[in-house]
């Protein structure tokens, strides 16, 4: 399977009870399910939901089979398109999730979003673009984004190749060196601004009853599994 997209929230809330926990969770999931049905375009996908109290900690996450990824970008007309339409599609779906998990709550939620696999697809394709990577090189690092998964999906591999060879190489910039008036190399004082990851450094001590509510749907027909766990 390849990750499509992950939302981590975090929400300081109160502790909820464990009935209130599972409840909260359930309804996040099915509410959070019915708007990616909508806005996903792909035939099939796994949904996963990880609900932590204490305060609440979510981890969303969607999946697709890398032959069902295929069908998918292949709507899109290109294959680089195709892509990235796909990774706007699951963004979007981590934003419905963060407003949906907030809901109850008066406070903002934190929330990190990853593109995972498509993510990494894009940086290849920018990476060579920038003439850092070798068509053959990326074709590489595809394999240790996809894995074995690739042997079975040969078109995959080579409308990926194909995409990649055709990629508008970006314009070669050189470096300008700056001098001051004596010709001698100015040092950059440019401040290297470090991005908040927006969760907490660390999680708070657990309460005594401290519980995760994990719910999943292997795909689209099979059923919504639950199951809670009382963490020590």
């Amino acid at each position: 399977m390849a990750g499509i997209g992950t939302t981590s929230l975090y929400i300081d809330a109160p502790t909820l009870p464990r009935d209130d926990l599972e409840l909260y969770s359930t309804r996040l999931f099915d509410n959070w399910e019915a708007h990616v049905t909508n806005v996903l375009q792909l035939p099939d996908y796994s949904l996963a939901l990880e609900v932590e109290e204490g305060s609440v900690k979510a981890l969303g996450k969607i999946a697709a089979a890398l032959s069902v990824l295929y069908v998918g970008i292949g709507q899109y007309g290109s294959f680089i398109n195709g892509v990235q339409t796909i990774q706007s599609q699951a963004r979007s779906a981590g934003d419905y999730l963060a407003e949906l998990a907030a809901e109850p709550f008066s406070t903002i939620p934190k929330v990190v979003k990853r593109g995972e696999s498509l993510a990494r697809l894009q940086t290849l394709f920018l990476k060579v673009q920038r003439r850092e990577l070798t068509v053959e090189e990326a074709m590489l690092e595809s394999e240790a984004i996809f894995g074995k998964e690739l042997e079975a999906v040969p078109e995959f591999v080579n409308d990926l190749r194909s995409s990649l060879e055709k990629a508008p190489l970006y314009p070669v910039q050189t470096e300008l060196e700056l001098v001051d008036i004596d010709g001698l190399p100015m040092m950059s004082t440019a401040l290297k601004i470090k991005r908040s990851r927006g969760l907490p450094p660390s999680d708070p001590i657990p309460a005594p009853d401290h519980f995760r509510v994990e719910i999943w749907r292997e795909n689209r027909r099979s059923e919504r599994n639950v199951r809670v766990i009382q963490l020590d």
